[in-house]
């Protein structure tokens, strides 16, 4: 008897612990990063645009719907988990774009609850719930597109293809290659 109640124990700690995580993710989802990077707004959009569609979504044409918003752009990704919003605005002519990403919206895990202990499963009523889905999905799309654009301003800051190839070529000259 007394395997069976840790046995619960374990179980309602493994479970309370996940939900605990899970509701952590969410509430890391909801919240709003910003980033500054040295690119134009053109170029972050076209950047943020590719890096923000997963390989089957770019495979198959999936569409990004592009706002105008009063200071710049705004890129809305949808999936099953929610909406991913990204907002890139320019800073000056020399300053760079500042990029906004937060969840728009968020899916939410449905609980039932049942009207009496003898109602038909098919009149379930669903409760709203505070869980999101899988925010790890949109923590993850958030991730590759501020990578991406931040490898493309680092990018940015080495000498072009040209320069690279001359400095490559005086080093052998030299005998230091």
């Amino acid at each position: 008897m007394e395997w069976l109640t840790i046995a619960i124990l374990l179980i309602t700690l493994i479970f309370g612990v996940l939900v605990s995580w899970l509701n952590r993710q969410g509430i890391a989802a909801r919240q709003s990063v910003a980033g500054v990077f040295p690119l134009t707004p053109d170029r972050a959009m076209r950047i943020t645009m590719e890096a923000g569609l997963t390989p089957r979504e770019r495979l198959l044409g999936a569409a990004v719907p592009v706002l105008c918003t009063g200071k710049g752009v705004k890129l809305a990704f949808t999936c099953r988990e929610g909406v991913m919003s990204f907002e890139i605005s320019g800073l000056g002519e020399f300053a760079g774009t500042r990029v906004l990403a937060y969840a728009e919206h968020l899916a939410v895990i449905r609980l039932p609850e049942l009207g009496s202990p003898g109602a038909p499963a098919t009149n379930a009523v669903y409760l709203r719930g505070t869980l999101a889905r899988n925010p790890a999905k949109l923590l993850r799309r958030r991730e590759r597109v501020f990578r991406a654009l931040d490898r493309a301003a680092r990018r940015q800051d080495r000498p072009a293809d040209g320069e690279r190839v001359r400095r490559c070529a005086r080093a052998v000259r030299t005998g230091r290659a």
